[in-house]
């Protein structure tokens, strides 16, 4: 069995969708977003009426709970006073394969096989297939989860642009950049990764119009300077620096994140996908 989030929450068993209704969904989706740990009853109703529970919304939550065991299989979702705990399996939930494989990507990295570590973030990235939890993320506890999930994706993209700068494939690296770029244009990190993807490639016009283009939606829509790091490279690259300053800046504390909605709205880009081998 596959139970897939990264994108809309879907059953597959074998080759076989699993049909589920929409309140079977909700459920699911809260279960899955605490999986292995209980959530009581009262959390559930909670999740599933948020505004006024029906008279009979513990029967009827007895009711969903059936119907759920029967799509899942046997003992998957336990009673477990006060609620029901869903015990998933390894390799069975996609935003999990998707963490391990940006921990161990990550663990290649830092003891130094780049090429093994960015192999790995690309196949994490690879598995997504659109906005985490879509059509759930009015759940709490899924619009949550669907963020976190979401600035771990970025993150990685970023740690993979990093490692792939190190190996030289700066072609590649800015031809994912430039979505990523356009899509959060308040994060410094990969504005500042495809500027040197840029100037390697001896694009400096290009490098310098992505860092005057940050600087002016910055201080239009934020009224904020980059800062000193991207600044650093910007004049860096302006006086053809024979180095450029690096690690490139991590994201400050006090640079706002894009607002939760837009982002988790926002479709990734194909390009993202096409990071994961075979495709």
């Amino acid at each position: 069995m596959q139970l897939r989030v990264l994108g809309p929450l879907e059953i597959h068993r074998g080759d076989a969708s699993v049909p589920l209704s929409p309140k079977l969904r909700d459920l699911l989706a809260v279960l899955l977003c605490h999986s292995g740990r209980t959530v009581s009853a009262d959390r559930l109703i909670d999740a599933l009426w948020p505004r006024v529970p029906p008279r009979t919304a513990a029967k009827t939550l007895q009711g969903y709970v059936h119907h759920l065991r029967r799509a899942l299989g046997p003992d998957r979702l336990a009673f477990r006073p006060p609620g029901y705990a869903l015990a998933t399996r390894p390799g069975e939930l996609d935003a999990d394969c998707f963490t391990r494989r940006i921990q161990s990507g990550r663990q290649a990295i830092a003891t130094g096989e780049t090429e093994r570590g960015a192999l790995l973030i690309r196949e994490a990235l690879a598995l997504w297939r659109g906005v985490p939890y879509d059509g759930q993320e009015h759940l709490e506890p899924a619009g949550a989860e669907a963020f976190r999930l979401t600035e771990l994706r970025l993150s990685a993209a970023e740690e993979w642009a990093e490692a792939e700068l190190a190996r030289r494939q700066h072609a590649d690296v800015a031809h994912e950049l430039y979505g990523i770029v356009a899509d959060h244009p308040f994060r410094e990190r990969p504005r500042a990764q495809l500027m040197r993807a840029l100037h390697a490639m001896g694009r400096t016009v290009e490098a310098l119009e992505v860092s005057r283009e940050g600087r002016r939606r910055l201080a239009d829509e934020l009224g904020l300077d980059p800062s000193p790091a991207l600044q650093n490279l910007e004049q860096a690259i302006l006086t053809h620096a024979p180095t450029l300053p690096s690690p490139t800046p991590a994201e400050p504390p006090h640079r706002p994140s894009p607002p939760l909605h837009p982002d988790l709205r926002r479709e990734p880009r194909p390009a993202l996908g096409s990071l994961g081998p075979g495709r």
